[in-house]
């Protein structure tokens, strides 16, 4: 049992008074940090007063929840801004004197990590501690897709495929069809479905989208609205109320031409 399991159950049962999770982490780590590396100690305070944990507050109070990603985040800055001054002072210099070829060489060396440094050389810059160095975005790998015929093995299970867990086909299908993060598809509310006259809706953003029916269901057709009283045929007639013309002369009877007279000529004059 960890120490902020521990008080995180005491706060929970008002034991403990709440306090702020993120600020207390991240100054504990930051002097746990500053103890190893003291000659660095003023410019690291000075990055996480100033810059780090106030975006690290902002940011928490916009999304709310993440605590632990949160900390992670700026854990990884301050080790990274530290481990970037040592291996400068290292080579007999300093942040001021680094220059981008020496900074390139760095990065080289640990593409994976290092390149969390950018948010502490912005800083430094900004603040005239160092030069204006050049410090790529981490670069992400290759997104790999599937194939269409996978893609549509995958949504028929999803639809069909009754010994998976409803929510994990439901989660599947919106995935599929709607390419919506797994984060946000958890944190939908059950009002994101709802019915209006038979057809099913699904909302994941403002707009209801409106859902394909069962395949096994026949499609939904509304009901045919209801006629506006009035007088019906048979009271028409008993009223000898005229009939309106119609609407479309084009389809009204035309007259028929007459008779085509007989091939074995006209008729005599009838018998007396």
């Amino acid at each position: 049992m960890t120490a902020e399991y521990l008080r995180g159950l005491l706060t929970a049962y008002q034991v403990l008074e709440p306090r702020d999770e993120l600020a207390v982490r991240l100054v504990r780590h930051l002097e746990r940090t500053v103890a190893r590396h003291p000659e660095h100690g003023a410019l690291l305070r000075a990055y996480v007063r100033w810059s780090l944990l106030p975006r690290a507050k902002r940011h928490q109070a916009a999304r709310a929840g993440g605590v632990k990603h949160r900390i992670r985040w700026a854990y990884t800055r301050i080790n990274q801004a530290a481990e970037l001054l040592t291996t400068t002072a290292g080579h007999g210099l300093t942040i001021a004197t680094l220059d981008q070829g020496r900074l390139d060489a760095w990065l080289a060396a640990k593409p994976g990590t290092r390149y969390e440094a950018r948010d502490f050389i912005v800083w430094a810059h900004r603040r005239h501690h160092a030069r204006d160095l050049l410090v790529p975005h981490r670069p992400k790998a290759d997104p790999v897709g599937l194939d269409e015929d996978s893609h549509w093995d995958l949504l028929h299970q999803c639809l069909t495929d009754t010994r998976l867990d409803l929510d994990v086909r439901a989660a599947g299908a919106i995935l599929l069809l709607f390419g919506q993060h797994l984060t946000r598809i958890a944190a939908l509310p059950t009002t994101a479905v709802t019915t209006l006259d038979g057809t099913m809706f699904l909302t994941l953003g403002r707009t209801p989208i409106p859902l394909p029916p069962h395949p096994g269901r026949p499609p939904h057709h509304p009901r045919r609205p209801p006629r506006s009283p009035g007088l019906g045929r048979e009271h028409q007639r008993r009223l000898a109320v005229p009939r309106p013309p119609s609407r479309r002369p084009h389809l009204r009877r035309r007259p028929q031409p007459p008779p085509a007279p007989s091939p074995t000529g006209p008729p005599g004059p009838p018998p007396w």
